[in-house]
């Protein structure tokens, strides 16, 4: 079960999205940061795994708390994480062919494809958040 945040504005779209802006600005910007050094000594596709990675944890806890403004007892790890976890491994898999793509069918540089990658999946991410792993009524403790 959902509670309503300040001014009423948990359930409202907009307000979702303007909260899922935040915290995805930090996860995205960390995930492209983390990314960018690591692809200097690493793979880059080891190093986009490096900066998903850190993204994840950021996103996880930001969109639950935050984002969606799940109150405490609405809070079903058991529930949510499994589903966050798909959510973002298909995410992840977005990530990669959309660095496929713009590496191999477009000959984009690797700052390029990564900045395609950050900046797309987050869309993907949103729907999948909102109407699948943190949905209202879905997580009730029982």
């Amino acid at each position: 079960m959902r509670t309503q945040g300040k001014a009423g504005t948990a359930g409202v779209l907009p307000g979702q999205l303007l909260r899922f802006l935040v915290v995805g600005g930090a996860a995205t910007g960390a995930h492209y940061v983390v990314a960018l050094i690591a692809a200097m000594a690493l793979n880059l596709y080891i190093a986009n795994l490096l900066g998903y990675l850190t993204a994840v944890a950021i996103s996880y806890f930001g969109h639950q708390r935050y984002s969606f403004q799940l109150a405490p007892e609405a809070v079903s790890h058991r529930a949510q994480l499994p589903r966050f976890v798909l959510a973002s491994l298909s995410g992840l898999a977005l990530s990669y062919l959309i660095l496929a793509l713009m590496r191999n069918l477009v000959g984009a540089p690797d700052w390029l494809s990564l900045a395609a990658a950050v900046g797309l999946v987050p869309v993907y991410t949103f729907l999948v958040n909102k109407y699948c792993v943190f949905r209202a009524g879905a997580d009730a403790p029982r």
